[in-house]
């Protein structure tokens, strides 16, 4: 939708055709210049926000266009010269033109270039010389007003007359008896009344009569949401049985308000994608007994453990990961008919939920979830992350294969071994 014209003005050559038509509009002035011929040959053209081309006389090529976010300038062959941005995409970057512009167009017409915002269409015809701002409009800024400099660097600025100074506003302050309760309030440390979880005191309130269309149009807004909510819930849990019905049976469609297809929506139940539950947790074990089910364990076997609070967050992921190793491990014994008490490692989850935590008070950690690697009843590896900063599964797959070497090579952690609290460390723990 264009933008109403409030007044066109209209520049002509001394030919008597015309030149330049600007129309201002409320969105800006709208440019359009044109060659000096019977014909009228339309030669520019720029919109409020600077966007707009300039085309060669003779072969009609685009001489320069810009748009919102880049600029090019071209030859009367139609080959681009230049190709710039008017932004920079990231710090450093050059954008704008390489040098300034100066286009002729025809002899009483001029185009000048050097950046976004100053860009100038320059006219001669039967009333003078005209020139035309066609770039960008800037946003106001204080050094539009600056009127001097002082010899230490201030700058007088032109504001208006009205902007009361700082002792002005002080002199209103204090003769308002407002300021002085709020003063008294800031100085006892005076607070607003709570109101309590009933909203009694709410009753209590008076509204102004020219307030009461608001709060009742309110009311209204909060009823229409609270029935709107109830409506969806009701479609929801309607929807919810639904799936439920069809989840039994497979050859069933399911209705969700549509029309057409196989089923109401078009879509044949044989694309409907089914639940697939996670793959099952290895041995869980609670923390308190995890020590001795691993001194039970098969001494020549890395025994991976996975210390988890069982909650949301960080440490279901931790499960997720280690439930898909498990299944990938037990996928390749089965395969090859490899007997699991054999197999280079043992994965385990440790069930550190209740509090006290044994596990965590032994080796002075409080972040879960947590690794832990043993060989023989021997402490290998400990740590929440792999590689020095990773959590993902690969990683972890990677872990396990190098702490199985580092176990065949009698490569362990210190029996009494515990995590350094950094409050508390000397020079010597460090």
């Amino acid at each position: 939708m264009s933008a109403a014209t409030k007044k066109t003005t209209i520049h002509k050559y001394a030919s008597g055709n015309t030149g330049v038509v600007i129309n201002d509009t409320d969105a800006g002035p709208y440019s359009y210049f044109y060659d000096d011929s019977k014909k009228n040959t339309l030669l520019a053209s720029f919109a409020p926000q600077g966007t707009g081309f300039v085309n060669h006389l003779r072969s009609s090529k685009p001489m320069f266009t810009a748009s919102k976010t880049t600029g090019s300038i071209g030859d009367a062959q139609g080959n681009s010269l230049e190709y710039f941005d008017w932004q920079p995409k990231r710090p450093g970057l050059k954008f704008g033109p390489s040098k300034p512009q100066k286009m002729y167009i025809n002899p009483c017409l001029s185009f000048f270039l050097t950046d976004q915002f100053d860009m100038k269409m320059t006219f001669r015809g039967t009333n003078g010389f005209h020139e035309f701002n066609v770039g960008k409009p800037s946003r106001p800024s204080y050094l539009d007003r600056i009127m001097t400099k002082t010899l230490t660097g201030h700058l007088i600025l032109d504001l208006p007359k009205t902007t009361p100074t700082l002792k002005q506003r002080q002199t209103l302050l204090a003769a308002n008896p407002a300021a002085a309760n709020m003063k008294k309030a800031q100085e006892f440390g005076w607070v607003l009344p709570r109101a309590s979880p009933s909203g009694r005191e709410y009753a209590q309130i008076t509204v102004q009569d020219d307030l009461k269309p608001v709060i009742n149009g309110g009311n209204a807004d909060i009823d229409r949401l609270k029935n709107f909510r109830t409506t969806i819930g009701k479609n929801v849990l309607g929807l919810k049985t639904l799936l439920r019905e069809t989840a039994k049976d497979p050859n069933a469609s399911v209705n969700l308000g549509g029309t057409g297809g196989t089923g109401e929506l078009g879509v044949p139940p044989s694309v409907y994608k089914k639940f697939v539950p996670p793959p099952p947790l290895p041995m869980t074990v609670p923390a308190h007994k995890l020590l001795d089910h691993i001194t039970s364990e098969t001494p020549s076997q890395l025994i991976v453990v996975l210390c988890s609070d069982r909650g949301p967050g960080e440490c279901r992921k931790a499960e997720r990961q280690f439930a898909q190793i498990h299944k990938k491990t037990n996928t390749f014994l089965k395969k090859n008919d490899i007997d699991p008490q054999k197999h280079d490692f043992k994965l385990i989850v440790s069930d550190n939920s209740r509090l006290p935590d044994p596990i965590a008070k032994k080796y002075n950690f409080n972040v879960l979830p947590m690794y832990m690697m043993y060989y023989g009843g021997k402490l290998v590896m400990i740590g929440d992350k792999f590689n020095g900063y990773s959590t993902m599964k690969e990683d972890l797959e990677i872990e396990i294969k190098n702490n199985v070497l580092r176990a065949r090579k009698n490569l362990f952690l210190p029996n009494d071994f515990r995590f350094i609290d950094p409050r508390h460390a000397e020079y010597k723990d460090v």
